[in-house]
């Protein structure tokens, strides 16, 4: 027995070292471990042992040597990598739950990683079915949430002991998802007075056991009453005799309020001004409210389901008409806007009525049909009146010079109205209604009108244009456009497109942009005429008065007679300009007459020559190349020799080495004449301005730069043309034609039609300049003569100087600097003081700032106009170097601008040509004291 009792002893010793013995560890792992997964510092598996697990991607064969972490999918490796890195580096443990999808399966595991030496050590823990299923279970009670929410239920618990309420829930009233207690007595005071009895009763019979019944009742919370449903499932007796019951809440508000709609839906539908009415399929009413049995003579005490609809009264529409609409009425539709005409002969103020129906299946199965009907007399009338109105409307956009589009941008852009448009005009507005722009333009005007209709339709910000189209014929048309989007309460938003046809204002007005343009072109013209002819006029004017004084003056007859032709010299070019001014004032007026008469041209070309050889400059031949000696046109000899001796003397001004040549030839049914030499030439910009009136292409040469534009004139008046081309350094060639033969009768008359249009662009101001003449400074007079230069004999020598007049002491007399391109002008000055001051010449703007920094004089005569470099540009650079040195503007501009100019520049006074000698000697010693 004691035997017995210490091997048990010894076997209870045993039993306890199972678990701790080191033979049974295999199977215990087996029995109870994870798997086993060792890892190196890269994720490399170093070693597995699987426990518990049967799946296909968890094998020993699979894992080995392989980084298990690159063989996650991207989503859990994100998961898991931070973890494995943090396991490395904190020497910490990592638990967490992953989720692995592989193919279209997904898998849950727990991973617990620990450090294990310079290794991780994981246990891999299947809990996919344990994920599903709470997975499920969480989707149930998901739903079950979301079923509780649509029905406003919560859950409730009583406790008699403590007489208090305990819910939570979805019933949207007091309920929350979070559990709340309330005592009863406080639950009471949300009861309104007049169900507290009710729920007492009812809690009451609850607490006995009766638990059949379900309480309705209402409390007042947030201001809101509300009503409450409760029914209990569960009773439950506790041992100290508490009483626990359990059950749901429903808030029933919405049901409640349905029921009272019902109700007022039913006062409603009495008292509503339509005719309302119920029936069955053979017609025997089931409803009728108010309107319909006083409009019937149904009283309200008559039972209405003992009336027919269709044989109420004798003068009610017939069974026919209750069949058709039975018949074209089907289950399920619904019939509106049909309308009746003085449906109710008894109350003749009832115009029409217009009646919807459709089937109701009732309670009890049975197809009831509902109709109702509105009395539209009002709307009859109103749609009369708009219909009246609308024609009127209609006529008046019709007839305006207006094309008028409304379209519906909700649908597309499609027309509401549309009267016209600059294209395609003729649509009737019943063709286009309905439709859009793609229905009528070609694609590309009609995707730009959309864009256009898009735009504004998204920002609201109207467009407003002029644009220049064409009509059906081709037509051109100027069109001002406007469109706008239209918002209103009453109506979804329109886009308006109106386009006023304003051709004819738009021409008046270019036509009055264009009078504008040429009147004040004529203004400039004007001014600078004028201002250009009394430079012109001052110039020579100046030599006359200051010479003048000196001849009186002069005792020596040598020196007088010098004086004299000076005088002489500017007397001529003074009537050579007027001359010119009046002979081009006459051509364009048509008050000269030019006499047609057979001419021979070899004859004219000798005759030019004869006259104009002794005028040849030095080092330039005069050359006339003969052609066809027996040519015979019908011309004014005396204008054509006019127009080549202008071009000669132009030729002349401008060519220093060379020839000049000229001479004509037959071509075609003309004759076109030439003039070339072998100058300057004249800039290519400047060739388009030659021809022009009042200006000169060099504003250096003398001149009004009036010449080409007289032979111009005479050209077109003996019906020929004029041109010319240069190259500059080479040389220019005039070329103008005249026609070989032609009637007198018919010249005449061509001669009184050009000197007509003549005069209207004279009268009109019709040419442009810009007061540069662009030729390359040529210049001639009316007469026939080229304009003379700035010399008293008229050649391009130098004028013979006077004998110099003793000069005052060189080292005493103040020293003055003139700057004057013309050679009388300084002749003159050096008359008047050369005798008191030593006088130094300049003969442009350019040389007088050279000998300025030369000679650093103590008083400067400067002249405006010169060539190379103004007098203005020189004053202001001069200026630049000397702040004090005394400048005064000897000039034959008069005008109070050209003054200011003068002294904005930097002159201390300003002169004017002509001037006497006591003036000039005035001015000097006011500033040389």
């Amino acid at each position: 027995m004691h035997g017995k009792k210490h091997e048990g002893h010894k076997n209870k010793r045993n039993m306890k070292n199972i678990l701790k013995n080191a033979e049974n560890a295999e199977e215990l792992l087996k029995l109870t471990s994870d798997t086993m997964i060792l890892l190196d510092r890269n994720g490399i598996c170093v070693d597995i042992a699987v426990y518990n697990v049967d799946l296909w991607f968890l094998k020993e064969d699979r894992l080995q040597g392989k980084n298990i972490l690159r063989l996650l999918p991207p989503v859990t490796y994100r998961q898991v990598y931070p973890e494995f890195e943090k396991v490395l580096t904190r020497r910490e443990v990592s638990s967490r739950n992953y989720e692995l999808a592989i193919g279209d399966t997904t898998y849950f595991f727990k991973c617990i990683m620990r450090p294990y030496e310079d290794m991780v050590l994981c246990q891999y823990r299947d809990i996919t079915e344990r994920s599903q299923r709470k997975l499920k279970l969480e989707k149930t009670n998901r739903e079950l949430n979301e079923i509780q929410k649509a029905a406003l239920i919560g859950r409730w618990q009583y406790d008699s002991g403590k007489k208090s309420f305990c819910y939570t829930g979805h019933s949207g009233v007091m309920c929350t998802e979070e559990e709340q207690e309330i005592l009863l007595e406080d639950y009471k005071t949300h009861i309104l007075p007049e169900d507290r009895e009710v729920f007492g009763k009812w809690l009451m019979q609850n607490l006995q056991g009766d638990m059949e019944a379900s309480i309705d009742y209402r409390i007042h919370f947030r201001k809101r009453v509300f009503y409450i449903r409760l029914k209990t499932f569960s009773y439950e007796k506790q041992p100290d005799g508490n009483i626990l019951l359990e059950g749901y809440i429903q808030n029933i508000t919405d049901i409640q309020q349905r029921r009272n709609d019902i109700n007022l839906l039913t006062h409603a539908i009495n008292n509503s001004t339509e005719d309302i009415f119920a029936a069955h399929e053979d017609g025997t009413l089931v409803f009728a409210n108010r309107r319909f049995r006083e409009h019937h003579n149904i009283g309200v005490a008559d039972d209405i389901s003992e009336l027919n609809i269709y044989r109420i009264d004798m003068n009610t529409p017939g069974g026919n008409f209750w069949q058709g609409l039975l018949h074209s009425l089907k289950k399920g539709e619904k019939r509106s806007g049909f309308v009746l005409y003085n449906p109710l002969p008894d109350h003749p103020e009832v115009l029409a009525m217009e009646g919807s129906a459709y089937w109701v299946t009732s309670d009890k199965g049975e197809a009831i049909l509902w109709g109702f009907g509105r009395d539209i007399t009002q709307r009859i009338k109103n749609e009369q009146q708009i219909k009246r109105f609308s024609q009127i409307l209609d006529k008046t956009i019709e007839n305006l010079p207006a094309g008028i589009v409304v379209k519906d941008i909700r649908s597309g852009f499609k027309y509401l109205y549309r009267n016209r448009e600059s294209y395609n005009r003729n649509i009737p507005l019943k063709e286009a209604l309905g439709k859009d722009d793609f229905d009528f333009y070609p694609f590309d005007v009609a995707q730009e009108k959309r864009t256009q209709d898009i735009e504004i339709a998204r920002t609201g910000v109207e467009k407003h244009w002029i644009t220049e189209e064409h009509d059906q014929n081709g037509k051109s048309i100027f069109l001002d456009k406007r469109k706008i989007r239209i918002e209103s309460d009453d109506f979804p938003p329109i886009l308006l497109s109106i386009e006023w046809d304003i051709t004819e204002m738009e021409r008046m007005k270019r036509e009055l942009l264009v009078a504008k343009e040429k009147a004040e072109t004529s203004d400039q013209l004007k001014s600078a005429f004028l201002a250009n002819m009394s430079h012109e006029i001052r110039t020579p004017l100046n030599a006359i008065v200051g010479f003048s004084r000196i001849i009186a003056e002069s005792t020596d007859d040598e020196e007088r007679k010098n004086y004299y032709d000076i005088v002489e010299a500017n007397n001529e070019r003074l009537l050579q300009l007027i001359n010119e001014i009046l002979d081009l004032s006459k051509i364009e007026a048509g008050m000269v007459e030019f006499t047609i008469a057979p001419m021979r041209l070899h004859l004219l070309c000798n005759e030019i020559y004869n006259a104009l050889k002794f005028r040849c400059p030095m080092g330039v031949e005069l050359v006339y190349e003969a052609s066809d000696e027996d040519i015979v046109i019908e011309g004014d000899k005396n204008r054509i020799f006019q127009v080549v001796s202008n071009l000669i003397g132009n030729a002349f001004k401008f060519t220093t080495n060379g020839s000049v040549s000229y001479g004509y030839r037959r071509k075609g049914s003309e004759i076109e004449f030439h003039v070339s030499d072998t100058g300057i030439g004249i800039e290519a910009d400047k060739l388009s301005k030659v021809f022009e009136r009042f200006v000169k292409v060099n504003n250096f040469a003398q001149g009004t730069g009036l010449g080409l534009s007289i032979c111009k004139t005479i050209i077109e008046r003996l019906g020929g043309t004029i041109s010319v081309s240069s190259e500059m350094g080479k040389g220019t060639t005039f070329l103008f034609t005249l026609p070989l033969s032609e009637s007198k009768k018919e010249t005449a008359a061509k001669q009184k039609e050009t000197a007509a249009k003549q005069k209207e662009t004279t009268d009109g101001q019709k040419e442009t300049a810009d007061g540069q003449n662009k030729t390359s400074g040529t210049s001639l007079n009316a007469s026939g003569n080229t304009e003379k230069s700035d010399t008293v004999s008229g050649s391009r020598e130098e004028p013979q100087e006077l004998q110099e007049p003793q000069k005052p002491e060189a080292s005493k007399a103040p020293t003055i600097l003139i700057a004057e391109d013309t050679d009388s002008n300084y002749v003159l000055v050096k008359a008047i003081l050369g005798k008191l001051y030593r006088l130094e010449r300049a003969k442009d703007g350019m040389e007088a700032v050279t000998m300025f920094e030369e000679l650093h004089p103590e008083l400067i005569l400067m002249d405006m106009k010169m060539p190379n470099l103004g007098g203005l540009d020189a004053t202001k650079i001069i200026r630049e170097l000397s702040p004090k040195t005394p400048i005064i503007a000897l000039t034959a501009y008069a005008y109070e601008h050209d003054k200011q100019a003068a002294i904005d520049a930097g002159c201390n006074d300003f002169l004017t040509k002509p001037y006497t000698q006591e003036v000039l000697k005035q001015m000097i010693k006011k500033y040389l004291k």
